[in-house]
């Protein structure tokens, strides 16, 4: 077995094994650190394993991640929820994980739904949906509250747009990352800047599907679902909390779901939450189960579970009552500025 760096060369041999590979996430595939390189320059690390015969059998993405006065060290993977090895057996995993060191960050993810007797409040999961055959099949097998919610979307006029390639996407990324600016300014959270949105979805290309919702010519729901073989991912969903009423929200995700199980994906990721919290109670009305996640930090390695970290509790709560204030563009400007060390 031989493990080396992978090359621009090794993309297309690294996107068929990802995208054939029973764990494998949209983060796995090549254009993630490609897109990291392109807009924030974090440079790849990506690792794979070869037999003898020069056959993919394993592969470790990771981003050598710099901060501005620290040294680098190797995150697997940033700006996303997870980003494990993927192999033909343990043993070329354990192999592939023994290129990190202790100052890595690992984010795993336990393959079989948790048991949420185990779970502990506040405790960070990902909540995945499997998929039926049709979208009729989905509608139907949701809840009669759930289903009038989508029609409540329906009924109060809202429209949505759906971009599926990358020719589409740049017409309907405007909207999008207007929706997304203004409801992280809310949340008191740093953007991404609008290039990242740019390499991303020219990454993923017909991997990618932007959604934007709208109340007459104005976007009030915005969302970017990824793509990997049978599995859909929704790293980024925002709507504007002036509109909730009208329900943008259930529209979004709705025709996201919608969209990605009649184009065959058969598991839909719904992205991190913190058990028994507001987003956790969202996402499980839909029907989704919660999977643990297991981060190896490697400023604090003695977590046992993932949690989010961040500065403290004082300086959080000055954050969040300062930044909404702050004008929009200045939130975009600065927020996009660090937002590229940050690695959640």
């Amino acid at each position: 077995m031989n493990i080396r760096r992978a090359t621009p060369t090794d993309a297309a041999a690294w996107d068929n094994y990802v995208a054939q590979h029973a764990e494998a996430t949209p983060y796995h595939k090549f254009g993630w650190g490609i897109a990291c390189e392109q807009a924030y320059q974090q440079s790849m690390h990506y690792l794979l394993a070869e037999d003898t015969n020069g056959n993919l059998i394993g592969v470790l993405p990771a981003i050598d991640f710099k901060r501005p006065l620290k040294a680098g060290h190797l995150v697997a993977l940033p700006f996303c929820d997870t980003g494990f090895a993927l192999a033909d057996s343990q043993d070329i995993k354990t192999a592939l994980l023994s290129h990190l060191n202790e100052q890595s960050d690992y984010r795993d993810l336990r393959q079989e739904p948790a048991d949420t007797n185990t779970l502990s409040p506040g405790q960070k999961v990902i909540l995945r949906l499997p998929l039926p055959d049709s979208s009729e099949a989905l509608l139907s097998q949701f809840k009669s509250k759930l289903r009038s919610q989508i029609r409540k979307a329906e009924k109060n006029g809202l429209t949505m747009k759906m971009a599926d390639n990358f020719t589409q996407h740049k017409a309907l990324l405007g909207d999008f990352y207007d929706v997304y600016k203004q409801n992280m300014r809310q949340l008191a959270s740093p953007v991404h800047s609008r290039r990242w949105f740019e390499r991303i979805l020219a990454n993923y290309d017909d991997g990618a599907r932007v959604c934007v919702v709208y109340t007459g010519d104005l976007a009030i729901g915005a969302g970017i679902v990824l793509i990997n073989g049978q599995m859909a991912a929704i790293p980024w969903a925002s709507t504007l909390s002036q509109h909730n009423r009208l329900a943008p929200n259930m529209l979004l995700y709705w025709s996201l779901l919608a969209n990605v199980t009649d184009n065959g994906q058969r598991m839909f990721d719904f992205g991190r939450s913190s058990f028994g919290e507001g987003t956790y109670k969202f996402k499980t009305q839909w029907g989704a189960v919660p999977y643990a996640l297991h981060w190896h930090d490697g400023a604090t390695p003695e977590l046992a579970a993932a949690v989010e970290t961040g500065p403290p509790g004082t300086v959080r709560q000055l954050a969040e009552t300062i930044w909404p204030r702050l004008p929009l563009g200045l939130t975009v400007s600065m927020g996009s500025a660090i937002r590229r060390y940050i690695s959640l």
